[in-house]
């Protein structure tokens, strides 16, 4: 694969251009780029597009940058990369569509996790949308993928049980809301959250436990570190 001049350019503008905390890592990309360790890179830019400092630059990395190179990464980091941009996008309905295009394109025989996680994550705008019939056939049909994986990624099953709970909640069906947020709370590190989604996850789950007909012993969530928020 000979170096695309295109992204070169790109990322030098981006270098000249970027505050000095910033440009580095386009300089880091740079290089890592003309070598061609995609592992490398692949490594760096997700490193990068976790910091808030990137927030600015997450479309145009993914649409100037990550997508010349795509054939070499991992899938379910591409789509990572991917939902990270859509994040940035002017609107949901907007997110929506570009995540289900992303599902298109990673729906091969051999990246099939890939192809989950961009369905569950197309689910999840829709979801902010309120088409909870788009979202409930998304789930359905996901859980049944995940099944049938041997191994599954645990940002899979996080994803999973995330869209889950946010559809129990919009249902107001509080058994099921409690279930999966304490299954998605077992899939991630929760002091990853912000203090404002974990406020909010250790209230919403307060608010289940106590309205659900099915719970009778708060065990589970008064001993779970999310109540600490």
């Amino acid at each position: 694969m000979e170096v695309d001049n295109n992204v070169s350019a790109y990322l030098q503008a981006q270098q000249r251009q970027a505050p000095p905390a910033v440009a580095q890592h386009f300089a880091e990309f740079e290089g890592l780029y003309e070598r061609k360790v995609w592992h490398q890179l692949t490594k760096a830019v997700e490193a990068f597009i976790n910091i808030p400092e990137a927030a600015p630059y997450r479309v145009g990395v993914y649409n100037e940058f990550v997508r010349d190179w795509q054939k070499h990464m991992n899938k379910v980091k591409l789509v990572l990369f991917a939902l990270a941009a859509a994040r940035q996008l002017d609107s949901i309905p907007e997110a929506a569509a570009f995540m289900e295009k992303i599902a298109e394109e990673v729906n091969q025989p051999d990246s099939q996790e890939a192809y989950a996680l961009a369905v569950l994550e197309s689910a999840h705008f829709k979801l902010l949308l309120n088409d909870l019939d788009s979202t409930r056939e998304a789930l359905e049909k996901c859980q049944g993928m995940i099944e049938s994986f041997a191994q599954v990624d645990p940002v899979i099953h996080a994803s999973f049980y995330r869209v889950c709970a946010d559809y129990y909640k919009a249902k107001a069906a509080y058994g099921q809301y409690y279930k999966n947020a304490l299954l998605l709370l077992a899939c991630i590190d929760v002091q990853e959250l912000g203090i404002a989604d974990r406020v909010q996850r250790a209230y919403d789950l307060a608010i289940a436990a106590l309205l659900s007909d099915t719970i009778y012993n708060f065990g589970d969530l008064l001993s779970h570190p999310i109540t600490e928020a």
